[in-house]
């Protein structure tokens, strides 16, 4: 029986929680302690614990005639494999990072805290590390699954106080959020990590109140190593000295449970009815830590399934289809509601080989006003489609004319067309009028005309 590697060595230590609520300052206290290296967001770890369960999928759906089918792979040796890999790539990098923080350093001394260090010595091991990334809050179980011997530290802020940092973002060079989308914000992250306390325990993951945090950091930052299993040591006391990613307002006003909770924002009452049930120990849903694992497994499978091929392809049917059906829908009421018109034209006085509204390339062109005239509007003289322009948000549509469309006197019919939105004008007539006689010429009496007078029929249908 082979024997695998198991992912002991890797104990990371996840810092999760809504946006503005010291997920920074936590990680960086905890990774002042001699044995924890903090690291900066990662973003792809929590992608690739997901990513594992989908490349498992189609990598053994073979079975035996599959390389991990064939290596007797199970889920669990490949996302052991993965583990360590990662554990090995952040531990690798640590020297590389310290050097070129201390580089930056030595550019900038007044950018750099000596309150927050990579590394306080060399005798420092630095044997764990700890990640801050916020978005991990939606991904507690995949990662556990990746590290199985992780810890996960959740800190939670008041909602208004959330809200109110996110709204004064660009205090810090981030976009404002607005009040709805702040709150929400706040509402998706602390119920995925309650979510998640209640479906694996405290022996996984632990709570911390802001409040505790900036009320006593000391009894609090002891409660956090020992729940990861460190001893305490002041030096996590440092970073809390200084302000770390803080927005910068006023005041956040009344952040009472008891003046929000009946707001007339539906959003704010949403935030502070959970946040309420959180500090009374009620969970994220009604229910035992069963019901709570299923509806965790729900919310992680749902995001693994949109990965496969078939999932993928369905959606983007039912998409396209979608996508047409709108499409057909907008150009009927276009069609309806602003229908193409045509409005006037000219010049009307267009002799048989004579030029007519020249243009500077020398060629010839006609002008017709025009009502709801769409981009593609094309002019089609004779059954010949001309070089077309549309102006003046569809009021004025030129065409240029070739020569040998009037080049005799005839009677020549004209239409407007847009393929997109399917629709055409009525047929107008546009009258070749002969050539005028010039008086140096005599022509002969009795000789029979070259061009018969228009007829009473054809010119009344010209504009």
């Amino acid at each position: 029986m082979w024997k695998f590697k198991r992912p002991g060595d890797a104990r990371p230590v996840f810092v999760i929680g809504s946006y503005r609520s010291a997920t920074s300052a936590l990680t960086w206290a905890l990774g002042q302690h001699p044995n924890i290296f903090p690291i900066e967001e990662t973003h792809f770890l929590y992608k690739l614990a997901v990513d594992l369960e989908y490349l498992y999928e189609i990598g053994a759906g073979q079975g035996p005639r599959s390389f991990l089918g064939s290596a007797d792979y199970t889920r669990r040796h490949f996302r052991n494999h993965f583990g360590n890999a990662c554990n090995a790539l952040i531990l690798g990098s640590r020297k590389r990072i310290v050097e070129r923080s201390y580089a930056e350093a030595l550019k900038n001394r007044q950018a750099h805290s000596p309150n927050i260090k990579l590394h306080r010595g060399w005798w420092q091991p630095k044997r764990r590390w700890i990640d801050g990334t916020p978005e991990n809050s939606h991904y507690v179980l995949p990662l556990l699954r990746l590290f199985p011997h992780a810890r996960f530290i959740h800190i939670l802020r008041n909602p208004r106080s959330v809200a109110t940092s996110l709204m004064h973002f660009s205090t810090m060079g981030a976009h404002d959020y607005t009040e709805k989308d702040a709150y929400e914000t706040w509402s998706r992250l602390a119920y995925a990590c309650a979510l998640s306390e209640q479906a694996l325990g405290a022996t996984r993951i632990m709570r911390v109140l802001h409040e505790e945090l900036v009320d006593a950091p000391q009894s609090t930052l002891a409660r956090c190593l020992q729940f990861i299993g460190e001893k305490y040591r002041d030096d996590c006391l440092k970073p809390l000295k200084d302000k770390i990613n803080s927005s910068r307002y006023d005041s956040a006003g009344d952040c009472s449970i008891a003046a929000n909770i009946q707001s007339d924002a539906p959003w704010i009452r949403s935030a502070y009815e959970l946040y309420k049930r959180l500090l009374e120990g009620r969970g994220a849903i009604d229910g035992n830590a069963a019901m709570a694992r299923h509806e965790l497994w729900h919310t992680t499978n749902e995001y693994s399934e949109s990965l496969l091929p078939a999932t993928n392809e369905r959606l983007s049917k039912a998409n396209n289809e979608l996508e047409r059906s709108t499409l057909e829908l907008q150009c009927q009421l276009k069609r309806l509601s602003r229908p193409l018109t045509i409005l006037d034209w000219g010049p009307q006085d267009i002799q048989a080989g004579a030029s007519f509204n020249p243009q500077e390339d020398g060629s010839n062109a006609v002008w017709i006003k025009t009502l709801n005239a769409p981009w593609d509007t094309e002019v089609i003289l004779d059954g010949v489609v001309l070089p077309t322009a549309t102006h003046a948000d569809g009021e004025l549509v030129t065409a240029n004319v070739p020569a040998f469309l009037t080049a005799a006197p005839r009677s020549l019919e004209l239409v407007l067309r847009s393929q997109f939105y399917g629709e055409a004008t009525a047929s107008i007539y546009a009258l070749i009028l002969p050539s005028p006689i010039r008086d140096e010429e005599f022509p002969d009496p009795h000789s029979t005309p070259l061009v018969d007078e228009p007829s009473s029929d054809i010119a009344s249908n010209i504009l």
